[in-house]
């Protein structure tokens, strides 16, 4: 009997429960903005930028004398040593008229040096007879000193260029060999090109080749100055690039700039992630989509983000009581990620809150 008369009780609450808590929700769906809840949960910080992938070291390539490319050894994709032929440069007329300088100034200097050597000598016997004044015999020694210092100038010149990779005999050529090992990411001539000499001062010189270390990748991103707080040497960094869109690269935060730079009137941080095990995935030259894991914090009080509006400058929130008028509550923040903002306080675990300021909402302005 007892047990028919509890399950009579319970049948006729079912009811009257099911229709409390369709008058909260109705009485929550009534109102003109939309309603949150105050939990419990994890603020996960992540900041998401593009950037640019570059090898960790790469080397320009140019041409010592301006000339004519009259062969090339290498190309795009290929992987070069140190000291592998890559190509050879005809000097053109200019550049060949100064070599020709060049050794006419060595003839010249040897030349004087030999006249010089000679009328010392000869001064040295008059000084001995005591037919030289000791003035005269200085004069003659610094005579022979300043013509050997020229020819050692002259001489040291043409053996600087010839150092370079240059011949200068009478078969003039300029032999480009690569600096260092790596691979050939850009070839920027062809053969039988014009090219500048990468001592000249205008354009400072033609660009023969580029050659990366791709044993080491890097994509440098321009962070926010909004956002550079939250990033932090030693962050973890996953790594997409368009081409490859199911494909993801682990990365590491390898330096925060202490300074920022102005682009396009924002200020940017030019973040640098090195890439771990890029593989086939990243290339030079790719534009990378970059998601930086930042702090987490766990089991924090939180609201969604539309929660928190500004009042005066200052951040609010508004508390919906049941069934009464929402309640401007000043509220002290913490971290934010995209869904959610952690409240220090203000706001407690529970607490019914509003989506978007009431106020502007019932005056019609949203």
């Amino acid at each position: 009997m007892r047990c028919r008369l509890r399950s009579a009780l319970v049948l006729l609450a079912l009811p009257l429960h099911s229709a409390c808590s369709r008058a909260d929700a109705d009485a929550a769906n009534s109102r003109p903005y939309g309603v949150g809840l105050a939990d419990r949960g994890e603020i996960r910080v992540t900041v998401e930028e593009t950037g640019v992938v570059e090898p960790e070291r790469q080397i320009v390539v140019k041409s010592p004398i301006s000339g004519i490319v009259e062969t090339l050894s290498a190309r795009e994709g290929d992987r070069v040593r140190p000291g592998q032929p890559l190509a050879r440069i005809v000097p053109d007329i200019a550049q060949a008229n100064t070599f020709a300088e060049m050794k006419s100034t060595i003839a010249a200097a040897e030349i004087a040096r030999e006249n010089a050597r000679r009328e010392y000598e000869r001064a040295q016997e008059l000084g001995r007879s005591g037919s030289l004044t000791q003035a005269e015999l200085d004069q003659r020694r610094v005579s022979f000193e300043q013509a050997d210092n020229q020819l050692r100038t002259a001489r040291n010149q043409l053996r600087l260029v010839e150092r370079s990779g240059v011949a200068t005999g009478e078969r003039q050529y300029a032999a480009i060999t690569a600096p260092a090992g790596g691979v050939i990411i850009a070839r920027g001539v062809e053969a039988g090109e014009t090219v500048v000499g990468g001592t000249s001062s205008f354009g400072g010189g033609t660009e023969l080749f580029t050659i990366a270390d791709l044993s080491t990748l890097l994509v440098k991103a321009a962070v926010n100055e909004v956002d550079i707080g939250k990033v932090r040497m030693g962050d973890s960094v996953a790594l997409t690039v368009d081409a490859f869109p199911g494909d993801t690269v682990l990365g590491i935060v390898r330096l925060v700039p202490p300074a920022a730079r102005l682009e396009e009137r924002v200020r940017v941080f030019d973040v640098e992630i090195e890439a771990q095990g890029a593989g086939e995935v990243l290339r030079p030259g790719m534009t990378a989509n970059v998601r930086i894991a930042g702090p987490v914090r766990r089991d924090v009080v939180r609201v969604p983000v539309q929660a928190v509006v500004l009042d005066e400058g200052k951040p609010v929130v508004y508390k919906v009581p049941a069934g009464g008028e929402p309640v401007k509550t000043p509220v002290r923040l913490g971290m934010s990620d995209l869904q959610h903002v952690e409240i220090l306080e203000g706001v407690a675990a529970g607490d019914s809150v509003a989506l978007e300021d009431p106020t502007r909402v019932e005056a019609g302005e949203e």
